[in-house]
Order: structure tokens, then C-alpha cells, then sequence
């Protein structure tokens, strides 16, 4: 680990002009500073960006926006390939029947003749939010008498028939539905997505360009440690596979958007788009995959 040691001048964001507003003629007849104006500032960092007078700028939704000090955070990484491993199973010499009290594996670590059943962990659910772009893809081929798709319940649009991609709830309110779900357990798996019809979200992206979707939550469980994910082994290295390692591969896909004077940029992009789901998906110019 390194540690880098940076400074950053506040002096920068400080405020040091006085605004034409703030200032006042006393009794006396002498122009003076009002420091309880709400426009003076000097000396301060203001919470909010201002102008010259003091006055809030304020973004295209009528907000205030946070003034913000930006620090550069350089990042090392360092590749070290160890080659092909071997899991060799083993019995340990002295079992333990019971675990420690208040024992946790992700931060306790390996107990020496604990068995596997000690790292068991009960299961979470994670949750967010996101677009509603998923919302295309559990849609009907179908369409109302006013040209807006009809989101049956229970419909399998899954290409896989071992999974389930379809709406489970569909109302004025919004629409739940589930993707990559197991048929055998649509409930307690897959990712869930519930999108609320009547609650948009508006963003600026870095084009400069307004996005709306609508609110999204979305939540995916997870059966944590369990005898399905998680095994106890010696990780060994065989002899003769000593000196052998992976070819390290390394992927970079670098887009570089030239703007409408480049007559192949939109070419480009349209090349991307297979089917009218896809055209939904194109955001900004940019396609959002799964």
C-alpha cells in the first residue's frame, strides 16, 4: 500500500469580493459592510455556488447546486500472475464442534478445524434504484387503443425456459416484474424491478443532454454462504505445473463520440441496433445494455 500525500488550496474557493448589495451608508454617512446580509460571503466557502453579487445559481430545475471541492485520487495496481492452483481436499486434525462466540467469517477470517457449516451466512436482499429500460424487455407484443404497450402478468417472455422474464404486477400505480428468474422459484430469485408510472426522473448527462425515465427500484436476493457456493480447501500448486501461467488478456473498448461533423458517427451507432428494443434503449446517443 502507498500512500500519496495531496494538497488543495482553499484559497480557490474562497470568497473574497464584497457585492455591491451588501454595502450600506450607517448614520455617520460612511459606506459600510452589512455582514448580516444573506449575500455576504467573504472570507467563507459558500455550501451553494454563487455569483459575483451573491445570488445562487441555480441549475435548468430550479436547484440549488452544491459547490464542490474536486480531489484527484491516483489508483496503482499491480498484476502478479500465479499460475494454474490445484484445491486439494483435507480433514482437519483437531475438529471443532462449535464456532466462537460472536463469530463472524468475513471478519474473523478461517477458524483452523472449524467444518464448512461455520461459514455458512443467512441470506440479504440488495436493493437500488435504475431507468426503466428494463421495462422494455417484459413487455407484450401487444398494444393499447392508444399505441402504449400492455404488460401482461405472468407472460414468459424468457428465450430460456428455464427462466422467467415477465410481470408479476401491473397497475396505474406501477409495474413489478422480474428478470432471469428460476421457474422453479420465480420469488426467491432472480433481479426484481418495480417501476412507478406516475414518478419520472430527470437527469443531465455529460452530452449536456436532459434523460427522463421513470423512478425504478429494484431489489435481487441473495442466498448468502451456504453448501452451494462456499468449500473448505488447501489450495496447492502441482509440481509439474510450476513456471506454467495465463496468457493475460487485456480489453479496452474506447468509443470516441465526434459530434454531427464525423458523417459516419450515426452509422456507427445505428450498426449496434438489432431490434426496436435496442431503439428504446438509446439514450443520449448511447445504447444501454443488459
Amino acid at each position: 500500500m502507498e500512500y500519496i500525500k495531496i494538497k488543495r488550496s482553499l484559497e480557490n474557493y474562497t470568497v473574497r469580493n464584497i457585492p455591491q448589495n451588501v454595502l450600506v451608508v450607517n448614520a455617520s454617512g460612511d459606506t459600510v459592510i452589512n455582514e448580516s446580509s444573506p449575500n455576504y460571503y467573504y472570507g467563507k466557502i459558500p455550501e451553494y455556488k454563487i455569483t459575483e453579487e451573491g445570488e445562487f445559481i441555480l441549475d435548468d430545475f430550479g436547484q440549488k447546486i452544491e459547490n464542490t471541492i474536486n480531489i484527484n485520487i491516483f489508483l496503482k495496481q499491480n498484476l502478479d500472475d500465479m499460475g494454474f492452483f490445484t484445491d486439494l481436499e483435507f480433514t482437519p486434525k483437531k475438529p471443532i464442534s462449535q464456532p466462537p462466540n460472536d463469530f463472524n467469517p468475513f471478519v474473523d477470517g478461517r477458524i483452523a478445524g472449524g467444518p464448512v457449516d461455520f461459514y455458512y451466512t443467512p441470506p440479504i436482499t440488495v436493493t437500488g434504484t435504475t431507468d426503466d429500460s428494463h421495462l422494455n424487455y417484459v413487455k407484450s407484443k401487444r398494444v393499447d387503443s392508444v399505441g402504449n404497450p400492455i404488460y401482461q402478468q405472468g407472460l414468459n417472455v424468457s428465450k430460456d425456459k428455464n427462466y422467467f422474464n415477465g410481470v408479476i404486477t401491473n397497475n396505474s400505480q406501477y409495474t413489478i416484474y422480474k428478470k432471469n428468474a428460476e421457474i422453479g422459484d420465480i420469488s426467491g430469485t432472480g433481479l426484481q424491478f418495480k417501476t412507478y408510472h406516475n414518478e419520472i426522473v430527470r437527469k443531465r448527462n455529460f452530452l449536456g443532454e436532459i434523460e427522463t425515465w421513470g423512478y425504478t427500484e429494484w431489489s435481487s436476493p441473495n442466498t448468502g454462504w451456504n453448501d452451494t457456493n462456499i468449500d473448505l480447501y488447501a489450495n496447492t500448486k502441482k509440481e509439474e505445473l510450476l513456471g506454467i501461467v495465463f496468457k493475460p488478456e487485456v480489453t479496452d473498448d474506447v468509443f470516441i463520440n465526434r459530434g454531427v461533423v464525423d458523417i459516419f458517427e450515426r452509422n456507427a451507432i445505428l450498426s449496434e441496433i438489432k431490434s426496436t428494443n435496442d431503439l428504446d434503449n438509446l439514450r443520449g446517443g448511447y445504447l444501454v445494455s443488459e
